[in-house]
């Protein structure tokens, strides 16, 4: 059946039927692999979609000044404060190209950018432990039902389903709505999700990914870990698609 398959796309590519439109910029291209999901984008797009190779901080994944900060460098912020989770892994800055197809996928409902989004985060999660369940980061009911989808959701059902992994959606749930994040200072953003999630107790002794699109200063995510490990989980990573190139 493989043989067949690629013999079928080796085929439609010299035919020159094997184009397809890039799932961000919708330019029409041949994809080197017909057969592979993850070319869901054209070449130039691919080349800007490529993952953050720069120095950052391991603790929250903030981009470092300079080319020779070690991988075990930290910023002040994390100095000062250190994040509740164990680990944390992500695919890009939240700039460019990658910013633009989170906001479509985000806003505009483009829903089917999950499952290519989700190879760069099965990627970037090769550095973490294997966890006993995913978990999205959850929306409270009230924004959930004015948006129609949970974006964070999207992302770890496609990437659960490409790693054979366990969504769990029953171990943590956003009790408090809040005024929106994205107008909010840093110090803002953490008063406004303090008290935000709750986690359940069946969260006792797992290992588990938190899974977010963006991360902006972290204070969604440091609510969430903190809820998720009072509640008796054993180890917390975090896993994200994109990173804001510094703390606003």
């Amino acid at each position: 059946m493989h043989s067949l398959t690629r013999s079928l796309a080796h085929v439609l590519h010299s035919l020159g039927l094997d184009q397809r439109r890039c799932a961000h910029c919708l330019r029409p291209f041949s994809p080197a692999d017909l057969t592979s999901p993850q070319d869901a984008f054209c070449p130039q797009c691919a080349v800007e979609l490529k993952p953050h190779s720069g120095p950052c901080c391991h603790l929250c994944g903030l981009p470092l000044a300079g080319t020779h900060a070690p991988g075990n460098a930290v910023c002040g912020a994390c100095l000062q404060d250190p994040p509740p989770w164990h680990a944390l892994a992500f695919h890009g800055l939240y700039q460019g190209t990658l910013r633009d197809t989170l906001l479509q996928l985000k806003f505009d409902g483009k829903i089917y950018l999950a499952k290519a989004l989700a190879y760069f985060l099965l990627e970037a999660a090769s550095c973490l432990p294997l966890p006993d369940a995913v978990v999205a980061m959850p929306q409270h009911p009230n924004h959930l039902r004015n948006r129609g989808y949970n974006q964070a959701h999207e992302l770890a059902r496609a990437l659960c389903h490409l790693a054979a992994l366990n969504l769990r959606t029953d171990l943590l749930a956003r009790v408090v709505p809040g005024p929106a994040q994205a107008q909010l200072s840093a110090r803002a953003r953490r008063e406004n999700v303090r008290h935000s999630f709750r986690a359940s107790p069946l969260t006792a002794g797992m290992t588990l990914w938190l899974l977010d699109d963006v991360m902006t200063t972290g204070s969604t995510l440091r609510s969430a870990t903190h809820a998720l490990l009072t509640a008796g989980a054993d180890r917390v990573d975090v896993l994200f698609v994109a990173r804001t190139p510094q703390h606003t």
